[in-house]
């Protein structure tokens, strides 16, 4: 009779534990320092045009850094994105060709450096 109680205890913890799993997703974050020449405008609309529409990103955002601190170290703005999976980010996103295409047209003349780190929430 305590196995059957126990049993009926685990299985919704067991179920709660499975579904709080699939909510989870990956965080993308990419910090930006930007050239002292660069459009930052444009690279933020070509940014939405290009990357906002790839399979797998779930949110899309390009955001100025507006911390009271001062200690963001010339790094002014960022993309953030979320994924479901590492799947999708690794092997749909990274390698994808509108990913390519504007790393390869906007991130050479206008990005001095950046970081990325990616999270899960």
């Amino acid at each position: 009779m305590k196995r059957f109680f126990l049993l009926l205890f685990l299985i919704p913890v067991f179920l709660f534990s499975q579904e709080m799993k699939k909510k989870k997703v990956m965080v993308h974050v990419v910090l930006l320092k930007f050239k002292d020449k660069a459009d930052i405008d444009l690279f933020g609309n070509e940014s939405y045009k290009y990357l906002s529409t790839i399979e797998g990103i779930n949110n899309f955002l390009f955001s100025k850094n507006i911390p009271p601190e001062g200690k963001s170290k010339g790094f002014t703005h960022a993309l953030v994105m979320q994924f479901n999976s590492e799947f999708e980010r690794d092997s749909v996103y990274l390698p994808h060709s509108k990913h390519l295409s504007f790393a390869k047209k906007y991130w050479g003349d206008n990005v001095e450096d950046f970081v990325v780190y990616d999270y899960w929430q």
